[in-house]
């Protein structure tokens, strides 16, 4: 029981020292239909994320973004863990959902499911940068034929600023 009360204790030690930052981030878009990457889409994001954890170790940094192509907008959820192998520089992996807000054809699913991977860097007064790429898990067509697939993989560049 002893053991159970002190590791409960030390994690909400860990969790009260945990520094909670928001910020601002946006930067550009890219979207590849399916797995060949001869059909690009370019666009922009703007969102909103916040990020807390141990610094200079690892961070969590859930986002919620507008991403905007030609005729399609999305909401972008990515969950990202940032983990830093070296003071400024981290490495990126955590889900990430896109939910389209236009109208889709019946056949086309309105949610996407990915994983995604990027890198960063923390420049100078909550100037930070990074490039993430999506893989969407789940096929696009609701209902495909045999061997039928449909995946919208997400690409996105840009600059963040903790507030």
């Amino acid at each position: 029981m002893k053991r159970v009360v002190l590791a409960f204790a030390m994690m909400m030690f860990g969790l009260m020292n945990a520094q909670v930052k928001f910020g601002i981030n946006g930067g550009f878009s890219s979207a590849v239909v399916s797995d060949d990457f001869d059909e690009l889409t370019a666009g922009y994001y703007a969102g909103v994320f916040t990020e807390f954890g141990i610094p200079g170790f690892a961070k969590m940094q859930p986002a919620v973004n507008y991403v905007k192509f030609k005729d399609d907008s999305y909401l972008q959820i990515p969950v990202i863990m940032k983990f830093y192998f070296l003071p400024k520089v981290n490495v990126q992996l955590g889900p990430q959902f896109a939910f389209r807000l236009d109208d889709v054809p019946d056949t086309i699913n309105k949610t996407n499911f990915g994983a995604a991977v990027g890198l960063g860097a923390d420049l100078f007064s909550g100037l930070l940068i990074e490039a993430r790429y999506a893989f969407q898990l789940n096929n696009a067509f609701k209902s495909p034929a045999t061997g039928e697939k449909l995946h919208f993989n997400l690409f996105n560049v840009g600059l963040g600023l903790r507030l």
